[in-house]
């Protein structure tokens, strides 16, 4: 008589969390903690990776996404510092309605890591001319606007959607075009249009762009691929600020009784 296998209920899939993902949950609950006071600066890149035992780059890597959320604001030659705005900028977070759009988001953004990768490489090797023009327009009216968030995003999301177009594939294109249309509403809906704004990474526009241009095609899919999943680290971490932070942890940081 063959023995019947014993159930496996109970034991649930182990997940593999990378370096840079447990430095940067663990920076964000050192600043939660209240250690450091508002204003204040944080100890050295090289201090908080010996204290952790990880590399100075996970450390970098993760404090761009904690500056991306505006926890924390870098200052060259002096260091990291708490932002002083800091309760002002959470009280801005927990009232985006993440609890309800949250997962939306991060599956938006997977599936947009996904499709615009590929689009992008498609794009570095299609690309005419008239579509390296206009998506450097977009470009340039994004560097023009950085500190207008409606103008800079709606270049923005123009700039991803005419690499959609240039990929010369009509499935593709609407595709791109359909992802960033529901990012749009989701924005509308959470009232949360200047995080993604913060979030871009700087040139990592200029540099798919670039990529595109001369058409290297596996540096562009890389690029955008990076690129979205920067965006997707930030959202990540401000929607566990938003699901994880009190009203203790504002007196905390401000020094409040």
């Amino acid at each position: 008589m063959k023995s019947q296998s014993p159930s496996m209920s109970g034991l649930t899939t182990i997940e593999k969390t990378s370096v840079k993902d447990q430095t940067l949950e663990q920076l964000k609950n050192y600043i939660l903690s209240g250690v450091v006071r508002l204003g204040e600066r944080l100890p050295s890149e090289r201090a908080l990776a010996d204290a952790l035992g990880v590399g100075r780059y996970s450390v970098r890597e993760a404090l761009k996404v904690l500056e991306a959320v505006g926890l924390v604001e870098s200052r060259v030659g002096e260091g990291t510092f708490l932002t002083t705005n800091t309760g002002a900028s959470f009280g801005r977070i927990l009232g985006l309605s993440l609890a309800t759009w949250g997962g939306a988001m991060i599956e938006l953004l997977d599936a947009r890591k996904m499709i615009e990768a590929e689009a992008a490489r498609a794009a570095a090797g299609r690309a005419s001319p008239d579509d390296i023009n206009g998506i450097e327009a977009e470009l340039k009216t994004m560097h023009a606007n950085m500190d207008r968030v409606t103008a800079y995003l709606k270049a923005d999301f123009n700039f991803h959607r005419l690499i959609g177009e240039a990929s010369h594939n009509a499935i593709i294109s609407q595709f791109v075009s359909n992802l960033i249309d529901m990012l749009e509403e989701v924005l509308q809906e959470t009232h949360s249009a200047s995080l993604p704004a913060q979030a871009e990474g700087g040139g990592t526009h200029q540099a798919i762009f670039d990529a595109i241009a001369r058409g290297d095609a596996d540096g562009a899919a890389v690029l955008m691929r990076d690129h979205i999943q920067f965006s997707s680290e930030v959202w990540q971490t401000v929607i566990s600020l938003t699901a994880e932070t009190d009203g203790d942890s504002f007196s905390q940081m401000s020094g409040r009784d």
